[in-house]
C-alpha cells in the first residue's frame, strides 16, 4: 500500500543555472525597447515564456521548466531540489496527466517600465488514486534585462503550498471482494497471514536469531541478514509469510528469540486450498511491469492481482476502487488544504454455481489422476463442479514461493496450472459417436432399425485399407442403436461413409451444431475453441484436400478432432434436455459493496439438428450402455439405483494409452445432472472412466 508521508521537501538550496536551448526557443521573453516600445508588443513576449513554462509542465521536462526561473527563483531552490520535488510530488499523488493552459481572456499588458505581472492559468491533472484534479491559479512573470522569467514558489505547484508545508496522500484501500459458491460458502475471502520479520535494535544474540529462522523458514542466513543490513535500528523487516494456521508451531519455535516479531496482517485466503483452484484462480503481489503497464489502475507495491481463473477474470469487480484524500499539511501533519478526495469503493462479491461440498466429492472421485471433470445441471446450464488435476495450493502464492517451490510447480510436466476442462482439447473418441448417430438418422436415411453386420474388420475405404473394431473379434449382426450401446466402430465407419459420400460437410456441420470447435462462451474461465477439422479447415491449415477416409476418422472422435471438456458436457447437457444448446453457467451474481446485485443466467446459443423422434432414439440407446450386460457401462453401473444415460470412449493420442472418456446424465428420464470424466491416458473409458463417473453420481444423489 501507499505510505503516508511527505511527497516533497521545501528547502533554500543554492542558485541555478541558466536557459537550456529548448526552453530558450520556447520562451526567450524578450522586451521591445527604445521609442518604438508599446504595451502592445510586449505581450506575446511575457506569454510566450508562461506557455513554454506550463508546456514543459505537461511533458514532464523539469529541467526546462527550471531554466525560466528567474534568479531569486533559483537561488532559492537548486535545480536539483526542483526537479526532485516535481517528480516527487508526480509520483506520490499518482499523477499521470498534467494538461495547462493561460485563461482569463484578454490580459491588461503591462506598461512600459512594469517588471512583474501575474498570467492566471488553469491546471488538470489526472491521478491514478484520487481522480481528475483542477485548479485555477496564476504564473508569476518578472522582468530581468530583456527578459521575462518565472518567479516559481512550490504555490504553483498546488495552490497554498509552500517551503514548509508538505503534499501528503492519505490512502484509503478497499476490501478485495468475496469468491463464494452457490450456497454462499466462501471459495476466496479477505482473512490473515501470519508475517515474520525481524527489529534489527532489539536482537541481542544475532547468531541464535538467524539460525532459528534460517532452519524454520528456510531461507539463508546471509539473505536474512542482507534484509536487515541497511535498516535502521526501529524498523520492522518483514522476512517470509506463513498461513495463520502455522502461529502456534511460529510461536513454539521463534516467539521468545529478542529481535523476532511475529505480526497478522490481512491478506487473501483460499480455506479450501486446493479445492476448486482452477475455477478460483489466484492473486500475487504486483510486479513491475504491472506497476509499468496499469499506471491508470493506481496500483503500488503491495497490492495483489489476480493472476488465473475467477480472481483475473473479475479483477476490477473484485479489487474495487481505491480511494483516498491529498492535502497539503504542516509538518505536523496539520491539514492545511485538502486537494482532492476520493471514496473507496469495497469489491464486489462474486456467486459461483460451483457447489462446494459436490465440488469436494468430485475431486476426491478424480483422486490423483490426471485429467478433470465437468458436472452441469442440464436444466439451467449451471456448472455444479469443474475439476482439474493436478492442482496447486493458491494460498502458495499469497505467502509466497521458495525458488524450489516455484521450479517444481512450474516444471512439473504434467502442467499443474492448466486447466484441463477448459483450456486443455483432446481427441473425444467414441463419446463423439452420438453426433455421428444424430447425422446418420437426420441426413444419412438411416433408421434405430437399420441393421448392421461387424466382423471386427473393415475396408470400406478399399485400396486395401483396413480398419479394426475395439473388439477384435467383431460385435456380429447388430442394429445402429445397438451400435451406439456397445461403441461398434464399424457400425459408425459405414454411417460415416454414408454421410461423407453424400456431402463432406454434413459431418463437420452437425458437429458444429452441437457447439464443438468454438468456445462454450462460459463467463468467468478462459477457455481454447478446439479443433473441428472439415475440408476447408484441412485446405486452409494443412494444404491438403478432404478425404473419405478423414470422415470415417471424424464420425469415431478421431483425426484432426479435438475438444474440451466443457464442451463435451455442454453438447451432453443439450442432448439431456431436449435439444437446447446452452452457454454454460458459472458466474451466478455479482454484488456490489452498496447492495447492487447483477444476476445472471445461462442463455440459449441453438436448438441441435435432431428431431425429437430421433433424439428420442439417441437417448434409449445411451440408457442402454449401463442397463444392457452388452453396454460398455454396465459393470460399473451394476447395481447403481439411479437409470443412467451414457456413453464411453477411448480416444488414440500421441501417447501410448489412449484418454478415457465418459460421459453421462441422470435420472436417464428427468435429467438433473451432467457427469462428464476425461482421464488422460486413462485407457479404457468403460473400464476406468465409469467407475470415477459412478463415484460422481452416487455423491450428487447421496441421500435423496
Amino acid at each position: 500500500m501507499l505510505l503516508l508521508g511527505a511527497v516533497l521537501l521545501g528547502l533554500v538550496l543554492v542558485a541555478g543555472c541558466g536557459l537550456t536551448d529548448k526552453a530558450k526557443e520556447l520562451g526567450s521573453g524578450k522586451l521591445p525597447v527604445g521609442p518604438q516600445a508599446t504595451a502592445t508588443t510586449a505581450v506575446p513576449d511575457y506569454q510566450g515564456t508562461a506557455q513554454a513554462f506550463l508546456k514543459a509542465w505537461e511533458q514532464g521536462l523539469y529541467e526546462d521548466m527550471y531554466a525560466l526561473l528567474s534568479a531569486e527563483a533559483q537561488a532559492r531552490a537548486s535545480q536539483e531540489r526542483f526537479v526532485g520535488r516535481y517528480q516527487a510530488i508526480t509520483s506520490g499523488s499518482t499523477i499521470t496527466s498534467v494538461k495547462a493552459k493561460l485563461t482569463g481572456g484578454q490580459v491588461q499588458p503591462p506598461s512600459l517600465g512594469q517588471t512583474r505581472v501575474e498570467l492566471p492559468f488553469t491546471v488538470e491533472m489526472q491521478t491514478g488514486l484520487v481522480g481528475p484534479i483542477s485548479e485555477l491559479n496564476a504564473i508569476p512573470l518578472v522582468l530581468a534585462g530583456d527578459q521575462w522569467r518565472v518567479d516559481w514558489t512550490p504555490s504553483l505547484v498546488f495552490k497554498d503550498l509552500t517551503d514548509d508545508t508538505l503534499v501528503r496522500l492519505f490512502p484509503d484501500d478497499p476490501t478485495r471482494g468475496s469468491i463464494l459458491d452457490r450456497k454462499g460458502q466462501p471459495l476466496a475471502a479477505q482473512g490473515q497471514l501470519l508475517s515474520v520479520g525481524l527489529v534489527p535494535g532489539q536482537i541481542k544474540d544475532e547468531g541464535q536469531a538467524l539460525s532459528a529462522l534460517s532452519a524454520y523458514l528456510s531461507l539463508n542466513s546471509a539473505a536474512i541478514k542482507q534484509r536487515y543490513a541497511n535498516a535502521k535500528p526501529d524498523w520492522w523487516v518483514p522476512l517470509k509469510d506463513l498461513p495463520i494456521s502455522q502461529k502456534p508451531e511460529a510461536i513454539a519455535k521463534l516467539g521468545n528469540i529478542p529481535g523476532v516479531l511475529l505480526r497478522e496482517e490481512r491478506s487473501r485466503v483460499y480455506p479450501n486450498g486446493e479445492v476448486a483452484a482452477h475455477v478460483v484462480g489466484y492473486v500475487s503481489p504486483v510486479t513491475a511491469d504491472d506497476l509499468a503497464r496499469a499506471k491508470d489502475k493506481g496500483y503500488d507495491e503491495g497490492d495483489y492481482l489476480g493472476r488465473t481463473g475467477v480472481e483475473a477474470w473479475a479483477q476490477d469487480a473484485l479489487a474495487g476502487k481505491k480511494g483516498g484524500k491529498l492535502a497539503i499539511v504542516t509538518a505536523g501533519s496539520e491539514v492545511i488544504r485538502e486537494i482532492a478526495q476520493k471514496p473507496v469503493k469495497q469489491g464486489s462479491s462474486i456467486q459461483l454455481s460451483i457447489d462446494l461440498e459436490f465440488q469436494r466429492a468430485a475431486e476426491k472421485a478424480l483422486g490423483d489422476r490426471t485429467g478433470s471433470i465437468v458436472a452441469l445441471d442440464p436444466r439451467d446450464g449451471s456448472i455444479l463442479a469443474l475439476v482439474s488435476k493436478p492442482a496447486f495450493d493458491p494460498n502458495s502464492f499469497v505467502v509466497g514461493l521458495s525458488t524450489a517451490e516455484w521450479q517444481r510447480l512450474s516444471q512439473d510436466p504434467r502442467h499443474v496450472f492448466q486447466n484441463r476442462a477448459v483450456q486443455s482439447a483432446y481427441p473425444t473418441g467414441s463419446i463423439f459417436k452420438v453426433i455421428t448417430m444424430s447425422a446418420g438418422l437426420e441426413k444419412g436415411g438411416y433408421q434405430p432399425t437399420s441393421p448392421f453386420v461387424c466382423t471386427g474388420r473393415w475396408d470400406g475405404l478399399g485400396n486395401g485399407v483396413v480398419l479394426g473394431d475395439w473388439v477384435p473379434g467383431g460385435h456380429g449382426r447388430l442394429n445402429l442403436s445397438e451400435g451406439l450401446t456397445q461403441s461398434c466402430d464399424i457400425v459408425f465407419y459405414e454411417l460415416s461413409k454414408t454421410l461423407g459420400l453424400k456431402d463432406p460437410d454434413i459431418l463437420p456441420g452437425f458437429a458444429r451444431a452441437f457447439g464443438l470447435g468454438q468456445p462454450t462462451g462460459v463467463m468467468g474461465l478462459e477457455e481454447v475453441a478446439g479443433t473441428l477439422p472439415d475440408p476447408a479447415w484441412k485446405k486452409d491449415k494443412l494444404k491438403e484436400g478432404w478425404w473419405l477416409g478423414d470422415t470415417v476418422n471424424l464420425g469415431i472422435g478421431q483425426g484432426y478432432l479435438e475438444a474440451t471438456p466443457l464442451q463435451m458436457a455442454n453438447l451432453y447437457a443439450a442432448i439431456a434436455n431436449g435439444g437446447t444448446l446452452r452457454v454454460p453457467l458459472l458466474v451466478k451474481q455479482i454484488t456490489e459493496a452498496g447492495g447492487e446485485v447483477k444476476t445472471f443466467q445461462s442463455a440459449e446459443k441453438a436448438r441441435i439438428p435432431v428431431s425429437e423422434a430421433n433424439l428420442a432414439a439417441v437417448r434409449q440407446a445411451m440408457e442402454q450402455v449401463t442397463a444392457s450386460s452388452k453396454g460398455t457401462a454396465y459393470y460399473a453401473f451394476r447395481g447403481f439405483q439411479v437409470p443412467t444415460a451414457a456413453k464411453t470412449g477411448s480416444a488414440e493420442n500421441q501417447n501410448p494409452d489412449a484418454h478415457a472418456w465418459f460421459a453421462s446424465y441422470a435420472p436417464a428420464n428427468a435429467p438433473e445432472i451432467v457427469v462428464l470424466v476425461m482421464l488422460e491416458e486413462g485407457k479404457m473409458g468403460g473400464q476406468f472412466a465409469a467407475p470415477v463417473g459412478r463415484q460422481v453420481l452416487e455423491a450428487y444423489f447421496k441421500g435423496r
